[in-house]
C-alpha cells in the first residue's frame, strides 16, 4: 500500500519540511469533515432551528479536537494504532463490535461522499440521470487513489498534503467570500432542545465526531515514535496547534452556513431537496460558488477514500482478524456505498439522495458513544502512556464528552420510543416521505448502541485488571509477610519471656543453695554433729 499509505511517510518525516509531518496527518483526517453532507446537515439545522443549536455544535466540535488529539497521542506513545490495542485490551467479542461499528462508520462516510458528490454534479450541471452521475463518480473517486497506490510514497504523500490543504483553504475562504454578510449573534448562550431538535441534533453530532477517523489517525501517527530529532512533547504541541486550526475552520464554515440558513430561510423548514436547493442558490450568491463547490466535492472525495482504504485495513485487520488484500479496501466500501446510493436514488430520487446525506451522520452518531471510551481509557492509563498519560483536568474534559455525546443518543433514543415528532414519523412512514432505514432498525441500533456504550464504561482494560490483581497479589502478600512477622515476633517474645521464667527458677535455687552455705548461723548437717 505504497501510494495509500503515502501519509505514513509524511508523518514519519519524508518531506521538504519538518512541519509536514504533523500538517499532512491532520489536513488529510480534516477531509472527511468536508463532503456535502455535513454542509446539508447544518443548513438544514439553521433553517429549522436558527441559532437554538449553535452552542451544542461548538461542544461538538471542541469534542471532536479532544478525541483526535487523544488518537495521536496514544498511537505516537505507544507505537501503536487503537485497533492493536483494542484487540490487546479487550476481549474478542467486544472487538468485534467495535469493529461493527467503526467499520458501519467507514461505509456511511463512503456512501456520503458518493451521494454528495452526485448532488454536487446534479447541482451544476443539471443532469437529471442520477444513476449515470452515481457510477461516474464511482469512477472519479476511486480512480487517483488507485493510481496514487502505484507511486511511491512520498510523491503521493506530498501530492495529497497539497491537494488537502488547498481543498480546505477553498472551503473556507470561497464560503466566505461567497456569502460575506454573516455576522456573529451572540444571543446563543442557551440551546433550546426539543423533541423535532433531537434528530438534527444527533445529524450535528455525527458530523463533528467521526468514528473511525480515531484508529485511522493513531495508525498514520504510530510512526512518530521512533523519531529521534524532536520529543513527544514538542511533537504534541504541533500536532494539537494544527488540529485547532483545522477543526476551527471547519467549525467557522459550519456557523457560516447555520446562520445563513437561520437568515435567509425566514423560518422555513427546509426538510426537502428542493428547499435545500433554492436555500443553497441564496447562500452562494456569487457564480462562481457552485464550480468551486464541485471542485472541493471532489478533491475532498478522493481524499476521504484513500484515507477510508486505511481505516479499513486497520478496522479488518486488527478488530476482526482478517488481513485482506489492498484491492478489497479499494473495491468493497465503493461497491457497497453505489449500491446503496444506486438504490435509493431509483426508489426516491434526489429526494432520497437528500434523506440518505441527513441519515448517514445520524447513524454515525449513534456509535460515539462506545467508540470514545476506548480513546479515554487508554490515553488515561498509566500502565500503557506512563508518564504521558493524560492529567486529571483531561480526564475531566474527557469524561464531559462522553456524557455529551451519551446524554444526546439518550434524548434520541427516547424520542424515538416515545415522541410524536415529524421525523419520527418520517421514519415510521406516517408522512409518505422516503424511508431512508426502517423504524425498528433505527431503534434497534439506537438502543443497542446506548447498551454497550454503558457496558463497555463499567469494564475496564484487561491491563488495569492485571494491574489491580497484581497490586491486590502484592498487598496481599505484604500482609502475609507483616503476619508472618508478627506470629514469629510473637513466638519469640514468648520464648523469651519463658526463658526469663525458667532463668530466675534457677537464680532462685542457686541463691538458696549459697545462702545455706555460707550462712554461718545455719544448722550442721547431721552426719557432721554426729562425728563430732
Amino acid at each position: 500500500m505504497d501510494g495509500v499509505r503515502c501519509v505514513d511517510s509524511l508523518a514519519a518525516g519524508n518531506a521538504p519540511h519538518n512541519s509536514f509531518r504533523t500538517l499532512g496527518p491532520t489536513l488529510l483526517i480534516s477531509m472527511a469533515y468536508l463532503d456535502l453532507g455535513k454542509w446539508v446537515v447544518t443548513l438544514e439545522s439553521g433553517s429549522r432551528f436558527g441559532y437554538d443549536l449553535v452552542l451544542l455544535m461548538l461542544f461538538f466540535n471542541l469534542s471532536a479536537i479532544l478525541c483526535q488529539y487523544l488518537s495521536i497521542r496514544i498511537g505516537m506513545v505507544t507505537g501503536k494504532n487503537l485497533a492493536e490495542i483494542c484487540h490487546q485490551e479487550y476481549s474478542q467479542t467486544i472487538c468485534v463490535v467495535l469493529g461493527v461499528q467503526a467499520g458501519l462508520s467507514l461505509l456511511t462516510s463512503e456512501i456520503s461522499m458518493i451521494a454528495g458528490t452526485v448532488v454536487g454534479f446534479k447541482l451544476v450541471f443539471e443532469y437529471d440521470d442520477l444513476i449515470t452521475i452515481i457510477l461516474f463518480t464511482g469512477v472519479v473517486v476511486n480512480l487517483l487513489p488507485y493510481a496514487f497506490s502505484l507511486l511511491d510514497k512520498r510523491m503521493a504523500g506530498m501530492f495529497n498534503t497539497y491537494v488537502a490543504g488547498f481543498t480546505l483553504v477553498c472551503f473556507v475562504l470561497g464560503l466566505l467570500v461567497s456569502h460575506p454578510k454573516t455576522h456573529v449573534n451572540t444571543n446563543v448562550m442557551f440551546p433550546k432542545l426539543s423533541g423535532e431538535s433531537a434528530y438534527s441534533l444527533m445529524a450535528l453530532l455525527g458530523t463533528n465526531i467521526i468514528v473511525h477517523s480515531f484508529y485511522t489517525h493513531s495508525s498514520v501517527v504510530q510512526v512518530q515514535r521512533r523519531l529521534p530529532v524532536l520529543t513527544l512533547g514538542s511533537l504534541f504541541h504541533d500536532h494539537l496547534f494544527y488540529i485547532v486550526f483545522s477543526f476551527s475552520g471547519i467549525f467557522l464554515v459550519n456557523y457560516v452556513l447555520l446562520s445563513s440558513a437561520a437568515d435567509e430561510s425566514k423560518n422555513a423548514m427546509a426538510i426537502h431537496f428542493q428547499e435545500a436547493v433554492q436555500l443553497m442558490n441564496q447562500i452562494f450568491t456569487n457564480p462562481v460558488a457552485p464550480i468551486v463547490l464541485l471542485v472541493i466535492l471532489v478533491f475532498s472525495g478522493h481524499i476521504i477514500s484513500m484515507t477510508c482504504i486505511i481505516g479499513s485495513d486497520v478496522i479488518s485487520e486488527n478488530l476482526f482478524g482478517v488481513k485482506l488484500p489492498l484491492f478489497a479496501h479499494h473495491i468493497l466500501p465503493k461497491i457497497f456505498a453505489m449500491v446503496t446510493t444506486i438504490y435509493h436514488a431509483k426508489v426516491a430520487g434526489s429526494e432520497g439522495l437528500y434523506q440518505l446525506l441527513i441519515m448517514c451522520p445520524v447513524i454515525q452518531a449513534m456509535f460515539l458513544p462506545s467508540s470514545v471510551i476506548p480513546v479515554f481509557r487508554v490515553s488515561s492509563s498509566r500502565l500503557l502512556m506512563g508518564r504521558y498519560k493524560i492529567s486529571l483536568y483531561i480526564e475531566i474534559l474527557a469524561f464531559l464528552a462522553f456524557f455529551l455525546t451519551l446524554f444526546t443518543n439518550i434524548i434520541f433514543a427516547a424520542e424515538i420510543l416515545f415522541g410524536d415528532s415529524t421525523w419520527t414519523n418520517d421514519l415510521k412512514g406516517n408522512t409518505g416521505s422516503p424511508i431512508v432505514l426502517p423504524y425498528a432498525a433505527v431503534v434497534l441500533i439506537s438502543c443497542a448502541s446506548i447498551a454497550f456504550a454503558l457496558f463497555l464504561a463499567v469494564n475496564p482494560l484487561k491491563s488495569a485488571c492485571t494491574e489491580a490483581e497484581e497490586l491486590l497479589s502484592a498487598v496481599r502478600s505484604r500482609r502475609e509477610t507483616l503476619d508472618k512477622a508478627r506470629h514469629s515476633e510473637a513466638a519469640s517474645l514468648e520464648h523469651s519471656q519463658s526463658t526469663l521464667e525458667h532463668n530466675g527458677d534457677s537464680d532462685t535455687t542457686i541463691q538458696s543453695t549459697a545462702h545455706m552455705v555460707i550462712d554461718p548461723k545455719a544448722q550442721p548437717s547431721p552426719s557432721i554433729h554426729h562425728e563430732d
